[in-house]
């Protein structure tokens, strides 16, 4: 397996909002801190992590795109066709998703889902099962739903939720559905994985985010698109040593090859950023089939003329099928 790579933690973008780091496990940050470690960017091709690397193994047939239907009027949420998307936005929330199998490829190995959890605090997931080897669409569907069964007895059981009890809630949760697909691996003799990007929303005030892998989250203010997640790949961190430079990344032939992953080992290195949302916030989370086929400049654009979230979501798979559709695309879009 390729082995982490660690990095020093990333200094405030210009004109970031408050950047609160610190290395020690349950620190604050404010749309950028890695608790350890950070890396790399991927993209176009399968998700490859030496070593560990699901395909699909039942050869089913290709996902139809799956997109988020009108809110349920009970706010039910219902599982959706395909393994690649669980949910739905339902009524009051400003949510998009979408997900889409792409151009290439036969099967979608992508899943999303998002959940209020209770009347203040909702959860929003995207998790790309690494195609290569072995059932990678069972390891992000494993992640995703532990995620939220994990995410949700947790939150029920405290009473504080202040900064550090949620940014604690979101790491064991995140942690609970590592153990789940390396649990899932070893009974069914599989090298499975999957990316894994999270965000716990309270009260309209704070995200939590997590991720592993190169599913990214991105951060909207007026207008402007900032990442706030750090890809785990190979190219990011050559990207990071200064040897390779943001373009040449997103073409480089090992693109593909992550360097941490959900379900490569029983205690994974989780990043956690805590955002200090205001209104008229965004908050995009998406699979690197959507990134690596549209710039951040066209993103914005994109974002900028589609108010709507649902709206913004189908543009935004649209266009990345039109640029070459190489992989699965799976996106959350939140309107704060």
């Amino acid at each position: 397996m390729a082995t982490t790579k660690k990095q020093e933690t990333p200094t405030k973008p210009e004109g970031a909002d408050p950047v609160d780091v610190d290395d020690s496990a349950d620190a604050e940050a404010t749309v950028g801190d890695s608790d350890d470690t950070a890396a790399p960017a991927d993209d176009g091709d399968e998700d490859t992590l030496v070593l560990q690397e699901p395909m699909n193994p039942d050869a089913a047939l290709a996902a139809p795109t799956v997109e988020a239907p009108a809110p349920f009027p009970d706010d039910s949420l219902d599982a959706m066709p395909g393994g690649s998307g669980l949910g739905a936005p339902g009524k009051g929330f400003g949510v998009g998703g979408l997900t889409d199998v792409g151009r290439v490829r036969e099967l979608n190995e992508d899943n999303w889902h998002w959940e209020p959890l209770n009347g203040d605090t909702a959860l929003y997931a995207v998790a790309d099962g690494m195609g290569g080897h072995d059932r990678g669409e069972v390891a992000s569907q494993v992640a995703v739903e532990t995620l939220f069964d994990s995410a949700r007895l947790r939150l029920e059981a405290i009473s504080e939720r202040d900064v550090p009890t949620l940014r604690k809630l979101l790491r064991e949760a995140m942690q609970t559905a590592n153990r789940a697909v390396v649990t899932m691996g070893e009974q069914q003799d599989s090298n499975m994985g999957t990316t894994l990007c999270s965000a716990l929303v309270h009260k309209d005030a704070d995200a939590y985010i997590a991720n592993v892998g190169d599913s990214r989250v991105y951060l909207v203010r007026k207008g402007e698109l900032q990442q706030v997640s750090q890809d785990h790949s190979l190219v990011a961190y050559l990207v990071q040593l200064g040897e390779l430079t943001e373009e040449e990344a997103r073409n480089h032939p090992s693109g593909n090859i992550l360097v941490r992953s959900i379900g490569s080992v029983p205690e994974v290195e989780i990043d956690l950023f805590h955002v200090a949302v205001e209104k008229g916030d965004r908050i995009l989370l998406c699979s690197d089939g959507l990134w690596g086929e549209i710039t951040d400049h066209d993103m914005e654009s994109i974002l900028a003329a589609n108010p709507n979230p649902q709206d913004a979501c189908r543009v935004l798979v649209d266009t990345a099928n039109a640029n070459g559709g190489r992989d699965n695309s799976t996106l959350v879009l939140i309107n704060i």
